[in-house]
């Protein structure tokens, strides 16, 4: 890896959204989620610094005396703006006014099966394609959800017979820095991003009480899972 140091940002309100808004504090595999997704960045040595924006009096006295981590509230979403926290470059702006460096990995903080692998990838894969001037090819990289369906119009008319892929941006991770987020029009996602798919499992976001409910079967029926936790 190139000679630089990536820092982590995460967006974390203590109220989110109108449909389950205690999401981040739910609890699973005896943590509360936000913990577990933090975790999964402190793992990692290409990430310098983690930045966490929340209003949470809880979260910012939990990391107080953490030297990677710096707790902040630089922007108050609007309950419709947190519902769509995941890919919301307005939050991202005011981050980057609040922090230093010039290499970032936002994390949606609602995604408890995100691999390490993945995180990995999505890291070698911007060192390679975006941060390397030799492979330069690319100003982003970020996560992409893979769907494969025929398509019809409001009168039921076939738009599509064939099966074509779809690609949606899932809101799990973005790796980008200050000069591409710029000159983007202060998007994540820049003009000629590199898109990483990611396994079905690591989509399952928490974001409803009945996706939560899922996790922790999941969560507590890993053997059942082979393939995607190991044996």
């Amino acid at each position: 890896m190139s000679n630089y140091s990536l820092t982590a940002l995460l967006s974390i309100p203590q109220d989110a959204g109108y449909f389950f808004p205690n999401r981040h504090f739910e609890y699973i595999s005896g943590k509360p989620l936000y913990n577990l997704m933090i975790d999964k960045l402190e793992a990692f040595p290409q990430i310098g610094k983690i930045i966490i924006n929340t209003d949470s009096k809880g979260i910012r006295n939990y990391y107080d005396r953490s030297g990677k981590i710096k707790v902040i509230n630089a922007y108050q979403a609007s309950l419709d703006e947190i519902e769509l926290e995941l890919t919301s470059d307005k939050v991202t702006a005011a981050l980057l006014d609040h922090t230093e460096g010039d290499h970032f990995l936002q994390l949606g903080p609602i995604f408890p099966f995100l691999k390490h692998q993945t995180i990995e990838y999505l890291i070698e894969t911007y060192d390679k394609y975006v941060v390397n001037p030799e492979g330069q090819s690319y100003d982003s990289a970020f996560t992409i959800r893979t769907l494969n369906r025929r398509y019809y119009d409001s009168d039921t008319d076939f738009i599509r017979e064939d099966r074509p892929n779809t690609f949606v941006e899932d809101g799990i991770l973005h790796a980008f820095n200050r000069t591409g987020f710029r000159s983007a029009g202060k998007r994540k996602v820049g003009q000629k991003p590199f898109p990483c798919g990611v396994d079905e499992i690591e989509n399952l976001a928490i974001d409803s009480e009945e996706n939560y409910r899922i996790a922790v079967f999941i969560d507590e029926n890993r053997y059942r899972f082979p393939r995607v936790f190991g044996r």
